[in-house]
C-alpha cells in the first residue's frame, strides 16, 4: 500500500514537472505567487510580535566625552568570530547599547568587521578584594604569569586591561568580562541587538602584547 502511495506521488510530481516545463514555468510561478500571498500576513505578524516583545534597552555609561548621544552603528550580520557593521570607518573598540564591550574593530569601511572579544586575545586586569593582577585572555582561558598567585584560591572580576585604550574607563564603570574563580574563568558574553557603539582608537593598541 505504501509503495502505491509513493508511486502515485512520484507520478503526480513528475507530471507537474513536465507541465511546468512545457508552460514556461507558469505553474511554478503561480504556486510561488500563492505562497507569497499566504505567507505575507504571517511574516508581518512575526515582525509585529518581535517589536512588541522586544525589550526596551536603556543606554548606559556611553556619554563619555560630551553631552551628546554617540552614533549608533547598524549590525548587518554575524559569524562565529565577529560582526559585520555598516559605516565602520574608524578603528577602536565596540560596545553594545548597555555599554558592555563587544569586540575590536578589525576592518573598516562601508561594511566593517568587529571581532568578538571572546574570540580574541588580549591582556586583562583581574581585581580581587585587596589585589589587582595582570593576566592574558586567550581561547576562553586566562593565564596569570605571576608565580606567587594561588590560582585555586583567587576570586576576582575580570576586565579588559587598564593599559589598553578605554580599559580603565570600562573598569571604572564595572563593565567586566566575567569572573575568575578557583582557576576557572566564568565568561560573561554580552548580548548584541541591532546597533553598536564605536569608541575610536587613540594611542597604541597593545592587545597582542603579553
Amino acid at each position: 500500500m505504501r509503495i502505491n502511495y509513493i508511486s502515485l506521488m512520484f507520478i503526480i510530481l513528475l507530471t507537474f514537472f513536465f507541465l511546468d516545463v512545457f508552460t514556461n514555468n507558469s505553474i511554478s510561478q503561480t504556486i510561488h505567487t500563492f505562497f507569497s500571498v499566504v505567507a505575507s500576513p504571517l511574516f508581518n505578524a512575526k515582525v509585529l510580535l518581535e517589536k512588541y516583545f522586544e525589550k526596551n534597552i536603556t543606554i548606559q555609561n556611553i556619554k563619555i566625552f560630551a553631552n551628546e548621544k554617540p552614533d549608533e552603528l547598524l549590525v548587518l550580520s554575524e559569524d562565529l568570530k565577529g560582526y559585520y557593521v555598516r559605516n565602520l570607518n574608524k578603528t577602536g573598540i565596540v560596545l553594545n547599547e548597555k555599554g558592555q564591550l563587544v569586540g575590536f574593530v578589525e576592518k573598516t569601511g562601508n561594511v566593517g568587521y568587529v571581532s568578538k572579544w571572546w574570540e580574541s586575545e588580549f591582556p586583562v586586569t583581574l581585581e580581587a578584594t585587596n589585589l589587582t593582577i595582570t593576566g592574558y585572555y586567550k581561547r576562553y582561558r586566562i593565564t596569570i604569569p605571576d608565580p606567587n598567585i594561588s590560582l585555586e584560591k583567587l576570586q576576582a572580576k575580570v576586565y579588559m586591561s587598564e593599559y589598553l585604550p578605554y580599559g580603565k574607563l570600562l573598569k571604572n564603570y564595572s563593565m567586566h568580562l566575567g569572573y575568575y574563580e578557583n582557576g576557572i574563568f566564568k565568561i560573561n558574553i554580552p548580548k548584541v541587538s541591532e546597533r553598536v557603539i564605536l569608541l575610536e582608537s587613540y594611542g597604541n593598541d597593545n592587545r597582542n602584547e603579553q
